[in-house]
């Protein structure tokens, strides 16, 4: 990925977000350490992976550390894991010394990031809610020219229980239902299996939605 490139990423993204990740990973040097990590995947992830007859190619967008990405690479898929972040890579690449797992780590910028061939399954969790990151049109542009038909994208997004459930600081919070418009007609809406969560930070609000969506793109 070229600096150019890299350069407007970093344009695009608030000022807030930059400083939030830098000050995060500056303080990290393992996945453990940064405060969003769980240990377990998403179940919608768990879920669209169990119904697939065989494993193929996986795209993790914005995989920090790469949990998730260890996770699907563990279940015989070739994984591809992207970041904006080098301090994310370093640490993916980090936990892959001495393994045999199939994956890629690269940095890059998700809004000009390209692939020659797609994917089978595509999971983002925090990528697109993140304020200032890419506009929803260009990502749902990208998201096209990376899914393979009948490929499942995987998406973890804060949503919103309504008019009065925004906040100035943390993720955006959108409703299912822009998501749903937002990606119709190609992709349809397979399970939403999302969660109300407390114990979420004051400046946050204390409490959120957090949608995890499951998404097939039509045949």
């Amino acid at each position: 990925m070229d600096r150019p490139r890299l350069a407007d990423a970093e344009q695009r993204m608030s000022g807030q977000s930059k400083g939030i990740f830098n000050r995060l990973y500056k303080s990290a040097e393992k996945a453990e350490d940064l405060p969003w990590h769980e240990a377990d995947p998403p179940v919608a992830l768990v879920k669209a992976l169990d119904q697939r007859a065989t494993p193929g190619r996986a795209l993790d967008i914005g995989c920090g550390a790469g949990t998730y990405s260890i996770y699907m690479a563990e279940r015989g898929y070739r994984v591809t894991a992207i970041d904006f972040m080098p301090q994310a890579v370093a640490i993916l690449k980090n936990r892959l010394e001495g393994s045999e797992l199939a994956i890629e780590p690269e940095q890059a910028d998700v809004g000009t990031w390209t692939t020659d061939k797609p994917f089978d399954v595509i999971l983002d969790v925090g990528c697109l809610h993140t304020p200032g990151t890419i506009k929803y049109a260009a990502y749902k542009r990208q998201l096209l020219n990376w899914l393979a038909p009948g490929g499942d994208f995987i998406l973890t997004h804060f949503g919103s229980r309504g008019w009065w459930d925004w906040w100035p600081i943390g993720p955006s919070r959108v409703p299912v239902d822009k998501l749903r418009r937002l990606f119709a007609p190609e992709l349809e809406l397979v399970e939403d299996l999302s969660e109300k969560r407390g114990n979420m930070p004051l400046f946050m609000g204390g409490s959120a939605l957090i949608g995890h969506y499951w998404f097939r793109r039509r045949a």
